[in-house]
């Protein structure tokens, strides 16, 4: 209806552009966003396009939307400072995402609202990427537990575990797997296994084994998973071991399959996709 008609305003575009996002057709969003200002309309949607940038990952447009914030003379409040730390953190612009955090927190001091747990997470995705692993537990325990009085998610800790993953740091991610006050989900012992595949294949410090057990013991019929230990002892050289585990995937009519990362928005994979 909206691509028929011939008198369009600024509601008519805003109300297409706000029924995409509720759709989830984020990129069709950004494509009548982008078109409403090509025909001269002033969007007034833009804390909205902020969280799709995030979603989509679209630090281009992410920075021209802080542009246009400081053009008009928008203040730094809780709402916009939270929703350009989560697009600059999810695209991997760490400096820019703590630079608006520290900024945002100053305005949060005079005006007395406080970060939240979206803010806390979008800088640890911050410091995942970048790979600050002080950071992260700067940002974790010291500002959001103690200065801020936020209990951890478990989203903080899976984000915890993908900095200090990402770093090799496999012991110390193993070790903080086993403290949070959460059964750890299957997908974060896969998580923690794939990064051992990429730093520690041959399992130099033991932690590939005992994250092996853990999610075996969790899904033990889960195909990809058992793909994945079978990899890892292809790439080890362990062939035998490799053998195995193929054949118990065959006696117990697993497809051979596998399971790969999707990096979607910026971030480390939260989610497997067949291939």
């Amino acid at each position: 209806m909206f691509d028929h008609m011939f008198n369009r305003t600024v509601v008519s575009w805003n109300a297409v552009v706000t029924s995409c996002v509720g759709s989830l057709w984020l990129g069709d969003a950004i494509g009548y966003f982008v078109k409403m200002m090509d025909f001269g309309f002033e969007p007034d949607e833009m804390l909205l396009m902020l969280e799709v940038c995030a979603e989509m990952g679209n630090l281009s447009l992410g920075r021209w939307i802080h542009s246009q914030v400081i053009e008009r003379g928008f203040v730094l409040n809780y709402q916009w400072g939270t929703a350009l730390v989560d697009v600059y953190a999810r695209s991997g612009a760490v400096s820019y995402a703590k630079l608006v955090f520290d900024r945002r927190k100053k305005y949060d001091m005079s005006s007395s609202i406080q970060p939240n747990y979206v803010t806390f997470l979008g800088v640890l995705c911050a410091c995942s990427h970048d790979g600050l692993v002080d950071d992260g537990f700067l940002y974790f325990h010291e500002k959001m537990e103690h200065r801020y009085k936020i209990k951890p998610m478990m989203v903080h800790y899976g984000a915890m575990f993908d900095i200090l993953g990402r770093a090799g740091s496999l012991k110390e991610a193993y070790d903080f797997i086993m403290s949070p006050p959460f059964q750890p989900h299957p997908l974060v012992w896969r998580t923690l296994l794939s990064a051992c595949s990429v730093h520690d294949v041959n399992d130099r410090n033991g932690v590939a084994y005992k994250v092996r057990k853990k999610l075996l013991e969790l899904e033990p019929t889960r195909s990809g998973n058992l793909v994945m230990v079978a990899n890892m002892h292809v790439d080890a050289g362990t062939w035998e071991k490799a053998e195995n585990v193929r054949r118990v995937m065959r006696d117990g009519g697993l497809k051979k399959g596998g399971e790969s990362w999707v990096e979607l928005a910026g971030i480390h994979p939260s989610v497997f996709f067949w291939v």
